[in-house]
């Protein structure tokens, strides 16, 4: 449920950018999760989806379902958290790396998703 102040600028946000952070331990590897969903302030948060206003350029940080929501129905957030996943288990997987796993509107265009 968005607050009353962010229903009344559905429509009026650019996405920016779609991260997670993976640590890699000996127990394996789990992500940090330390944002509240400025739009709806769920903690259960898995990715972060950082949107700009178009009106006056702030940003906030929120989940897919508020990002969706904000953004008037676009799929560009799913989007973007397929290839954050994409990101995340290569990390994972193939390096083992620790960091951060982050994707961009340049990144889906880049892929061919846009």
């Amino acid at each position: 449920m968005l607050t009353p102040e962010l229903s009344a600028t559905i429509g009026q946000w650019e996405y920016v950018c779609c991260h997670w952070f993976v640590e890699v331990g000996t127990t394996g590897v789990s992500c940090i999760i330390t944002y509240q969903c400025a739009a709806c302030s769920n903690t259960n948060l898995r990715f972060i989806h950082t949107l700009e206003s178009v009106k006056d350029n702030r940003q906030i940080k929120v989940g897919i379902e508020c990002t969706r929501l904000l953004m008037g129905g676009s799929d560009i957030p799913a989007l973007a958290e397929n290839e954050t996943k994409r990101k995340e288990r290569w990390r994972r997987e193939k390096y083992r790396k620790p960091g951060r796993c982050v994707t961009t509107i340049d990144d889906l265009i880049e892929r061919g998703k846009l």
